[in-house]
């Protein structure tokens, strides 16, 4: 596979290479590329702004948009799962009381649990129709934007949450220091998103490709612009500011999960998930979900 010279988007370093797989999107390859010094994986070139705002239009809300939570964020039948009650508790036991906000809040249906459990909330969704039924549907705080475009009070939020976001962000080092910011001393981050390349499909997947000298191409457009695993992650939070970082991981059951590409592809991906289901239920590694905790460093 052909080396990679670009640098990486989160440290900056030169140390980089090629990962077996990228997107056809807007006439060009966008391509992934792994920095050997962070761990980060990320498309190059992204998307630009436009077609990063192309991307979700309200019927991007009005599916899984929130990988493992099926329904659209408009509809009432969905808004049980949205509200996810199981992850409110762990927050609740983290912290229990005080200002909430949760950056990309789609619908508001988790947002308005969450005040229903005592929080005083705020809401930021980037999504123009998300974000006006959120506050036409619960008359909820909702801030119509990205976190850094808000202007939010600094030191003012004693928990912040984001659920199948930072994977979205075009600048994900500017995104959590902004979010640092925002939190008290001491305050609490709690992020979930999926870490799909660090299973051990995957990771199979990529060692083959590179023998073979052939790369993969993802059939969806290119929402995720970063790809995380337990160490990237924990060294982007270290990065930004954040200390006391934990990472549970966790893996969608292989009934659920979404089968795309070849046949042989298809296949694969299924056999792999059901051992790497009980590799994952004993070791807690290899999952393709991360819950992440963390807490705002001390300037």
């Amino acid at each position: 596979m052909t080396r990679t010279t670009t640098s990486c988007r989160i440290c900056a370093s030169v140390r980089t290479r090629a990962v077996p797989f990228g997107y056809d999107f807007g006439g060009r390859r966008l391509r992934a590329v792994a920095c050997r010094d962070c761990g980060i994986i990320f498309l190059d070139p992204q998307p630009s702004p436009a077609e990063i705002a192309g991307l979700y239009a309200k019927e991007y809300f009005e599916g899984d948009y929130r990988c493992g939570h099926e329904g659209s964020c408009f509809d009432d039948a969905a808004r049980a799962s949205l509200a996810d009650l199981p992850l409110l508790s762990r927050l609740g036991a983290l912290v229990p009381s005080g200002r909430f906000l949760e950056i990309g809040c789609a619908g508001g249906a988790f947002l308005n649990a969450a005040r229903g459990a005592g929080y005083d909330v705020t809401g930021v969704e980037f999504s123009a129709d998300a974000a006006q039924f959120a506050r036409e549907t619960f008359g909820l705080t909702v801030i119509t934007g990205d976190v850094i475009d808000a202007k939010l009070p600094g030191g003012s939020f004693a928990l912040a949450y984001m659920g199948d976001v930072i994977e979205h962000l075009p600048d994900p080092v500017a995104s959590l220091r902004e979010i640092r910011r925002l939190l008290l001393p001491g305050g609490t981050l709690v992020l979930a998103c999926p870490s799909q390349t660090n299973t051990l499909f995957s990771r199979a997947g990529f060692a083959l490709y590179r023998t073979l000298g052939r790369e993969a191409t993802v059939r969806l457009p290119p929402y995720h612009l970063f790809e995380y695993r337990p160490a990237s992650i924990r060294s982007l939070l270290a990065r930004c500011g954040f200390v006391r970082v934990t990472v549970a991981q966790g893996l969608i059951p292989p009934g659920r999960i979404a089968l795309r590409g070849t046949a042989a592809e298809r296949i694969g991906k299924k056999s792999f998930h059901y051992i790497n289901a009980a590799v994952t239920a004993l070791s807690g590694a290899f999952g393709d979900r991360m819950e992440v905790t963390a807490v705002r460093g001390h300037d």
